[in-house]
């Protein structure tokens, strides 16, 4: 009796070919203390001494707006496979992702005087999915990837260089231009992104 439970430990632990947990923090954490009062008339420089520099930027009709924004995302994945006995065309794989964050719109008048600010503040399931491969492969079933890449302030310099017919797109982007501002995880084909120039 002792010597079945070894054994079906370690058949339980063959049958696990994968499993992973990712957990991002991006930003800085924001909260309802964070929103800047517009009664407080604070100018352009006391924002940003209290909220550092922003992630977004774009030019309005009369003035600017700025955005901060913080992102906590949770990627779990498992997969298990009968490869260990010998069956290598069969494998069971789950995945699950988690968003949680907060997204702070600030405008500004042309003489660097706050207009006003929002925060939104969200707790979503960012997708998931499950996977029955009859055959030997790799399936993703959750992607992250338009939500963990690098914040948009790492790029600015990088995005002043860029060759001159994605340059003449510059007042669409949707981190420093002039035609609104756009949060990140947006897919590409709505909003700022689908007017970029490739």
């Amino acid at each position: 009796m002792n010597l079945l439970r070894p054994s079906g430990l370690l058949l339980a632990t063959c049958l696990l070919t994968g499993c992973t947990q990712w957990h991002y923090d991006l930003g800085r954490p924001l909260s309802r203390a964070d929103i800047p009062d517009a009664e407080q008339n604070l100018s352009l420089h006391q924002v940003l001494t209290d909220l550092g520099p922003p992630q977004r930027m774009s030019a309005t009709s009369n003035g600017y707006v700025l955005a901060w924004e913080h992102w906590q995302v949770k990627e779990q994945t498992l997969g298990l496979s009968l490869g260990a006995m010998g069956a290598e065309l069969f494998s069971l794989d789950w995945g699950d992702l988690q968003t949680k964050g907060e997204f702070l719109v600030v405008t500004f008048d042309k003489q660097h005087q706050l207009l006003s600010s929002t925060l939104s503040q969200w707790a979503n399931d960012g997708g998931g999915g499950k996977a029955i491969q009859p055959f030997l492969s790799m399936v993703s079933v959750v992607d992250a990837g338009d939500l963990v890449g690098k914040m948009s302030q790492h790029r600015w310099g990088w995005a002043f260089m860029k060759p001159l017919p994605r340059a003449l797109n510059k007042d669409s982007s949707s981190d420093t231009g002039q035609n609104g501002i756009e949060q990140r995880g947006t897919p590409t084909a709505i909003g700022q992104q689908s007017l970029e120039m490739n």
